[in-house]
Protein backbone atom coordinates (compact mmCIF):
# COMPACT_ATOMS: atom_id res chain seq x y z
CA UNK A 1 0.00 0.00 0.00
CA UNK A 2 2.67 2.68 1.32
CA UNK A 3 4.62 1.78 -2.61
CA UNK A 4 1.50 2.79 -4.47
CA UNK A 5 0.89 5.83 -2.87
CA UNK A 6 4.67 7.17 -3.21
CA UNK A 7 4.23 5.96 -6.92
CA UNK A 8 0.87 7.77 -6.84
CA UNK A 9 2.44 10.81 -5.25
CA UNK A 10 5.36 11.34 -8.04
CA UNK A 11 3.05 10.90 -10.60
CA UNK A 12 0.74 13.93 -8.87
CA UNK A 13 3.58 16.26 -8.84
CA UNK A 14 6.66 17.41 -10.75
CA UNK A 15 9.06 20.42 -9.71
CA UNK A 16 11.27 23.27 -10.98
CA UNK A 17 14.06 24.92 -8.89
CA UNK A 18 14.18 28.53 -7.84
CA UNK A 19 17.25 30.10 -9.45
CA UNK A 20 18.68 33.08 -7.41
CA UNK A 21 18.81 34.61 -4.16
CA UNK A 22 17.96 32.95 -0.42
CA UNK A 23 16.09 29.62 -2.04
CA UNK A 24 18.50 29.26 -4.52
CA UNK A 25 17.95 25.85 -5.61
CA UNK A 26 14.75 25.22 -3.35
CA UNK A 27 12.52 22.89 -5.23
CA UNK A 28 8.95 24.22 -6.16
CA UNK A 29 6.36 21.52 -5.93
CA UNK A 30 3.96 22.04 -9.31
CA UNK A 31 0.93 20.09 -10.09
CA UNK A 32 1.26 17.96 -12.94
CA UNK A 33 -2.05 19.69 -14.54
CA UNK A 34 -2.87 19.98 -18.08
CA UNK A 35 -2.19 23.66 -19.25
CA UNK A 36 -0.03 24.21 -15.90
CA UNK A 37 3.66 25.30 -17.47
CA UNK A 38 6.00 26.98 -15.11
CA UNK A 39 7.98 29.80 -17.10
CA UNK A 40 11.02 28.08 -18.18
CA UNK A 41 14.60 28.51 -16.38
CA UNK A 42 16.23 30.51 -19.46
CA UNK A 43 13.47 32.79 -19.58
CA UNK A 44 12.89 33.53 -15.75
CA UNK A 45 17.26 33.63 -15.52
CA UNK A 46 16.42 37.00 -18.10
CA UNK A 47 13.29 38.36 -16.64
CA UNK A 48 14.76 38.79 -13.27
CA UNK A 49 18.38 40.37 -14.65
CA UNK A 50 16.00 42.91 -16.11
CA UNK A 51 14.16 43.16 -12.93
CA UNK A 52 17.38 43.35 -10.30
CA UNK A 53 17.29 46.58 -8.82
CA UNK A 54 13.48 46.73 -9.00
CA UNK A 55 12.99 43.66 -6.77
CA UNK A 56 14.22 44.43 -3.64
CA UNK A 57 11.94 45.70 -1.26
CA UNK A 58 8.83 45.16 -3.95
CA UNK A 59 5.41 44.46 -3.81
CA UNK A 60 5.13 41.78 -6.11
CA UNK A 61 1.83 40.17 -7.25
CA UNK A 62 1.49 36.97 -9.58
CA UNK A 63 -1.45 36.45 -11.53
CA UNK A 64 -2.51 33.22 -13.35
CA UNK A 65 0.12 32.34 -10.46
CA UNK A 66 0.46 28.42 -11.50
CA UNK A 67 3.07 27.02 -9.93
CA UNK A 68 3.82 30.50 -8.22
CA UNK A 69 7.56 30.61 -9.62
CA UNK A 70 8.08 33.81 -10.60
CA UNK A 71 6.63 34.86 -7.18
CA UNK A 72 8.85 32.08 -5.45
CA UNK A 73 12.02 33.99 -7.69
CA UNK A 74 11.06 37.57 -6.41
CA UNK A 75 10.47 36.38 -2.73
CA UNK A 76 13.80 34.60 -2.97
CA UNK A 77 15.28 37.36 -4.67
CA UNK A 78 14.57 40.00 -1.97
CA UNK A 79 10.88 41.16 -2.61
CA UNK A 80 9.25 42.35 0.59
CA UNK A 81 5.62 40.18 -0.20
CA UNK A 82 3.89 38.23 -2.96
CA UNK A 83 -0.13 38.20 -3.49
CA UNK A 84 -0.33 34.84 -6.05
CA UNK A 85 -3.98 34.91 -7.84
CA UNK A 86 -4.73 31.41 -8.75
CA UNK A 87 -8.08 30.98 -9.93
CA UNK A 88 -7.99 26.87 -9.64
CA UNK A 89 -8.54 25.88 -6.17
CA UNK A 90 -6.57 22.67 -6.17
CA UNK A 91 -3.37 24.57 -7.64
CA UNK A 92 -3.98 27.69 -5.32
CA UNK A 93 -3.72 24.99 -2.04
CA UNK A 94 -0.31 23.67 -3.48
CA UNK A 95 0.89 27.45 -3.53
CA UNK A 96 -0.08 27.67 -0.01
CA UNK A 97 1.57 24.39 1.06
CA UNK A 98 4.95 25.72 -1.14
CA UNK A 99 4.73 28.81 0.96
CA UNK A 100 4.31 26.92 4.38
CA UNK A 101 7.33 24.86 3.52
CA UNK A 102 8.96 28.09 2.88
CA UNK A 103 8.18 29.53 5.66
CA UNK A 104 7.50 32.83 3.58
CA UNK A 105 3.99 33.18 5.87
CA UNK A 106 5.01 36.74 6.48
CA UNK A 107 5.46 37.67 3.01
CA UNK A 108 3.19 35.61 1.10
CA UNK A 109 -0.46 35.78 0.37
CA UNK A 110 -2.95 33.17 -1.53
CA UNK A 111 -6.10 34.47 -2.97
CA UNK A 112 -7.39 31.55 -4.91
CA UNK A 113 -9.88 33.27 -7.27
CA UNK A 114 -10.05 34.56 -10.74
CA UNK A 115 -8.04 37.90 -11.41
CA UNK A 116 -10.84 39.61 -12.93
CA UNK A 117 -12.41 39.37 -9.99
CA UNK A 118 -10.06 40.51 -7.38
CA UNK A 119 -10.23 44.25 -5.78
CA UNK A 120 -8.35 46.84 -7.10
CA UNK A 121 -7.02 48.03 -4.52
CA UNK A 122 -4.25 45.06 -4.65
CA UNK A 123 -2.80 46.62 -8.25
CA UNK A 124 -2.43 49.97 -7.10
CA UNK A 125 -0.08 48.89 -3.93
CA UNK A 126 1.75 46.59 -6.61
CA UNK A 127 5.56 47.61 -7.76
CA UNK A 128 5.53 44.57 -9.97
CA UNK A 129 3.18 42.57 -11.23
CA UNK A 130 3.40 38.87 -13.40
CA UNK A 131 1.15 37.92 -15.62
CA UNK A 132 1.26 34.69 -17.10
CA UNK A 133 -1.98 33.50 -18.76
CA UNK A 134 -3.27 30.30 -19.98
CA UNK A 135 -2.41 30.98 -23.71
CA UNK A 136 -5.02 31.47 -26.74
CA UNK A 137 -7.81 31.90 -24.59
CA UNK A 138 -7.34 35.77 -25.37
CA UNK A 139 -6.72 36.45 -22.15
CA UNK A 140 -3.43 38.21 -22.23
CA UNK A 141 -5.10 41.18 -24.39
CA UNK A 142 -8.14 41.07 -21.82
CA UNK A 143 -5.67 41.25 -18.64
CA UNK A 144 -4.02 44.44 -20.78
CA UNK A 145 -7.04 45.86 -21.23
CA UNK A 146 -8.40 45.77 -18.07
CA UNK A 147 -5.22 46.65 -15.65
CA UNK A 148 -4.73 49.74 -18.06
CA UNK A 149 -6.17 51.80 -14.92
CA UNK A 150 -5.85 49.92 -11.72
CA UNK A 151 -2.06 50.01 -11.39
CA UNK A 152 0.08 52.90 -10.55
CA UNK A 153 2.64 54.65 -13.27
CA UNK A 154 5.69 53.38 -11.97
CA UNK A 155 4.39 49.86 -11.83
CA UNK A 156 6.07 47.36 -13.93
CA UNK A 157 3.83 44.49 -15.42
CA UNK A 158 5.43 41.66 -17.51
CA UNK A 159 3.03 39.34 -19.95
CA UNK A 160 3.28 36.23 -21.04
CA UNK A 161 1.61 35.48 -23.97
CA UNK A 162 1.99 32.68 -26.83
CA UNK A 163 4.20 33.61 -30.09
CA UNK A 164 1.03 33.27 -32.09
CA UNK A 165 -0.62 36.12 -30.09
CA UNK A 166 -0.74 39.84 -31.00
CA UNK A 167 -1.16 42.13 -28.54
CA UNK A 168 -2.28 45.70 -28.75
CA UNK A 169 0.39 47.47 -26.08
CA UNK A 170 -1.50 51.16 -26.19
CA UNK A 171 -0.70 52.60 -22.88
CA UNK A 172 2.13 50.68 -22.08
CA UNK A 173 6.27 51.52 -22.65
CA UNK A 174 7.96 48.66 -23.98
CA UNK A 175 10.79 48.53 -21.87
CA UNK A 176 12.42 44.81 -23.10
CA UNK A 177 10.88 42.05 -25.03
CA UNK A 178 12.18 38.37 -25.13
CA UNK A 179 10.76 35.82 -28.02
CA UNK A 180 11.65 32.44 -26.34
CA UNK A 181 10.69 29.35 -28.33
CA UNK A 182 6.74 29.70 -28.22
CA UNK A 183 6.42 32.30 -25.35
CA UNK A 184 6.78 36.19 -25.55
CA UNK A 185 7.54 37.89 -22.39
CA UNK A 186 7.34 41.25 -22.09
CA UNK A 187 8.26 43.89 -19.64
CA UNK A 188 5.72 46.82 -19.60
CA UNK A 189 5.76 50.23 -17.77
CA UNK A 190 2.21 51.67 -17.91
CA UNK A 191 2.16 55.71 -19.80
CA UNK A 192 -0.32 58.02 -18.61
Amino acid sequence: MQMKRETYKHKSTAGIRIIGGSLKRSKIEVLNRTGLRPTPNRVRETLFNWLVPSIPGASILDCFAGSGALGFEALSRGALSCTFVEQDPQVAKHIQSNVERFQLHAQANVIANDVFDVPSEIFIHANIIFADPPFHHGLSQKFLAWIKDKVHQDSHLVIECGQSETLDLEGFEIIKELKAGIDWLHLLRPIS
